[in-house]
């Protein structure tokens, strides 16, 4: 027993692949068809949530509580600045979705690490902050996507979503950057303690408003593929990603006192929650009783992953 625990916690991508495997059965069970499809679908599906889940991941993993309430606003700021800028180039639109994104992460990071408000508060208060930004922009911009960037994120290569390609060579990029340079490194030392990372030469407030941009960065991303695939922005656009987002950086091996990430295992846990809620859209609930069951699950994990955290401390 003790030694499943031990390869479990090494390989935290174990508990999401079997929940994906658990998931795929009833739905197939549901539905009475099996369909390979569904496993495509669901891959196309969880790109959004994948991307606001790793940079949940990376600023989870900077330690002292930290975790961003604000991604579903940034996503959805994101999706109004892309469809504007993108009535005019489509390569400057998706620049300053990004843009946009590092802005609102510089924001966040700047008050949390100057002004030593905790995480949450910050990015609970700036959360509404951007969202009277988007308020301001939903009634002067464009919330239609441009034709050209929806052809981008409808099209294919041999049978894969070109949305999913770039996630997963979002999530090669950043495993090689969180693993295998200085910056991932410090990273993790800060995440487990700020105070040892200080006084080995660390700069950890730069390593925490990095860890910031780069979730801001994933959110900018989100928001401008989400806005194309949906057929354009909405002020509820982050809304139906946050909870599965928050669900997949947990159940994917993120340690809630920070200083442990797992890229693998996360961007699996995001393929996790999809294949939830195409269970739960398959039994046919109220839109309602999912977000119930995503919220309990989500505590459940939220309990799992502080329990654990205590213990390691």
């Amino acid at each position: 027993m003790n030694k499943i625990k031990e390869i479990t916690q090494k390989n935290a991508f174990i508990w999401p692949i079997l929940g994906c495997i658990v998931l795929y059965i009833a739905i197939t069970i549901v539905t009475g068809s099996f369909s390979l499809a569904v496993i495509s679908s669901c891959a196309k599906l969880c790109v959004f949530a994948m991307l606001l889940a790793l940079g949940q991941m990376i600023v989870v993993t900077s330690g002292d509580g930290a975790i961003d309430l604000s991604q579903k606003y940034i996503l959805t700021l994101t999706a109004y600045v892309s469809c504007t800028v993108m009535e005019k180039n489509i390569v400057l639109g998706l620049i300053a979705a990004i843009a946009v994104g590092v802005v609102c992460g510089l924001i966040s990071s700047v008050i949390n690490v100057y002004l030593r408000v905790p995480a949450m508060i910050t990015t609970l208060a700036t959360g509404y902050l951007f969202y009277t930004v988007i308020l301001l922009v939903s009634s002067r911009g464009s919330s239609i996507p441009a034709g050209g960037f929806v052809k981008f994120v409808n099209a294919s290569v041999l049978g894969i979503n070109m949305m999913t390609l770039l996630c997963i060579l979002v999530a090669v990029l950043l495993w090689f950057v969180l693993y295998r340079t200085k910056y991932g490194h410090q990273l993790h030392a800060v995440g487990q303690k700020r105070e040892a990372a200080r006084l080995v030469g660390i700069n950890v407030n730069k390593i925490v408003i990095v860890a910031f941009v780069i979730d801001g960065i994933l959110c900018g991303l989100a928001g401008a593929l989400c806005g194309a695939y949906c057929g354009g922005a909405n002020q509820d656009l982050g809304t139906t990603y946050f909870l599965p987002s928050i669900a997949a950086a947990f159940v994917g091996g993120t340690n809630a006192a920070g200083g442990k990430s797992s890229v693998v295992g996360v961007s699996i846990g995001a393929l996790m929650m999809t294949f939830m809620s195409t269970f739960l859209n398959a039994a046919k609930l109220d839109i309602g009783v999912q977000r119930l069951i995503q919220g309990v699950f989500l505590v459940f994990l939220l309990v799992v992953a502080v329990s654990d955290a205590g213990k390691k401390k």
